[in-house]
């Protein structure tokens, strides 16, 4: 209170326009959402037929045994999915972090080349057919189970840790693997929290691998799904008899709602993350 209290008048001016700048883009970024879910529960799909309150969109999205199928699928997808990412991840980005590992640079230049020039769609659906994993999870985990720029972030954090940590416990008689289990990512929580939020979204918001190399309909994820529902939705075509019992949904209303359903889990875990997120990124990108 006293800091307030002796702030200058031109200060004070300063954090007032802060304030309303901040407001605004709030009040711009919550907008689209209130939006969303007013429409979702609107039979019209519009906030102008929000007197005609219905719960249409999401009778027709819950009302059937392949949306719970569909999201047993995506938390297991996305739950073993992040702990591989994390554990290939966190390995590689610690060895990396060792200056004294040999071709370290060369691994590194090669891992930048490939984040920076992507071989593209076809040579990444041979890769997956040759190995046969087409119609299987492990199509959706193993091809992206390093990510570069996620695996840099650990790199450059694992760097800023003081090397007399380390030091410590091999004196105590702990090999590298002890020191990595034991010391290293006990105290890398934050970075190891970030890691874990970027890949969980990314995993539960994917959908086109799902559609490339999943061809059985019992182990699509939900994303797949609330696609395929749109699409009946505006008159599209599924191919598939099994969907036409969402072939009459009101389209404008199931868009908004499938926008609800799939953001929803990520909205309810986010805030836990939240204190490691900004905290994470920092100490990953900034060294010492």
């Amino acid at each position: 209170m006293s800091i307030i209290k002796n702030q200058t008048v031109g200060s004070r001016i300063f954090d007032v326009f802060n304030y309303t700048i901040m407001g605004l883009i709030a009040v711009v970024m919550v907008f689209p959402l209130f939006f969303v879910v007013i429409g979702s529960f609107s039979i019209s799909g519009m906030i102008g037929g929000f007197n005609a309150f219905s719960l249409d969109a999401y009778k027709y999205i819950f009302t059937t045994n392949s949306l719970a199928r569909s999201t047993i699928n995506s938390v297991f997808i996305t739950v073993v999915g992040t702990f591989i990412n994390i554990v290939m991840t966190s390995i590689t980005a610690y060895a990396l972090s060792k200056k004294y590992l040999a071709g370290r640079n060369v691994m590194m230049t090669i891992i930048v080349i490939f984040m920076l020039f992507n071989p593209g769609m076809i040579p990444n659906y041979l890769v997956v057919s040759k190995l046969h994993m087409t119609n299987s999870f492990l199509s959706l985990w193993l091809p992206g189970a390093i990510s570069a720029y996620n695996m840099i972030i650990m790199k450059n954090f694992f760097q800023g840790l003081p090397d007399s940590i380390e030091e410590s416990a091999k004196i105590d008689g702990c090999h590298d693997l002890q020191v990595f289990l034991k010391i290293v990512l006990p105290i890398s929580k934050a970075s190891l929290a970030t890691i874990t939020l970027f890949y969980a979204v990314g995993h539960w918001n994917s959908y086109f691998n799902a559609m490339m190399y999943i061809n059985d309909i019992d182990k699509w994820p939900i994303q797949v799904w609330l696609r395929q529902i749109i699409v009946l939705s505006v008159g599209g075509f599924a191919g598939n008899e099994s969907l036409a019992e969402f072939a009459k949904v009101p389209s404008d209303a199931v868009k908004y709602a499938v926008i609800c359903v799939s953001t929803l889990p990520i909205i309810v875990v986010y805030p836990f993350l939240q204190k490691y997120f900004a905290k994470g990124v920092l100490l990953g990108s900034v060294k010492g």
